[in-house]
């Protein structure tokens, strides 16, 4: 069910105090009666309505960064997640798992860029001499058909 926001519960609460029931409030916000009955409790006991603080550890991204992370991935999707820590603008400090993390929960992957064997020019002259040495000569004169002009 929906969470009622603060204006909603302010408004409902008029209309408790108005004498409208609490099963048609309920009706008209999508939301149980129960709801309805807790938040009159709440505010008879309390006289309030604001919401209660809760546990959590605060999101290190605001939803204007989780977009922008979304927006460089889709627009390069070879991106690594530590190459767009680095291009987030302002000061941030994030690690690249919470980049990977914002990623996935918009369906998305960061690649892992493949870092392949560095090789130098003895490699490659290397490579060379044992792929001449195991595959055998072929004569190209001898496997050409003959053309008659």
């Amino acid at each position: 069910m929906a969470r009622l926001s603060r204006e909603d519960r302010q408004i409902a609460l008029g209309r408790l105090q108005a004498g409208q029931s609490q099963s048609a409030i309920a009706r008209h916000f999508h939301v149980s009666q129960s709801t309805i009955s807790r938040l009159w409790v709440r505010f008879q006991a309390t006289g309030s309505v604001a919401d209660l603080p809760r546990a959590g550890r605060p999101r290190a991204t605001t939803a204007a960064h989780d977009r922008f992370i979304r927006l460089c991935h889709l627009r390069n999707r070879f991106l690594s997640a530590s190459s767009s820590v680095q291009a987030l603008p302002g000061p941030h400090r994030l690690s690249d798992q919470t980049v990977r993390n914002r990623l996935h929960e918009a369906g998305l992957r960061a690649r892992r860029p493949h870092r392949g064997a560095v090789l130098t020019r003895r490699h490659r002259q290397n490579q060379l001499l044992l792929l001449k040495a195991v595959t055998p000569p072929t004569d190209l004169t001898a496997s050409a058909p003959n053309r008659i002009d």
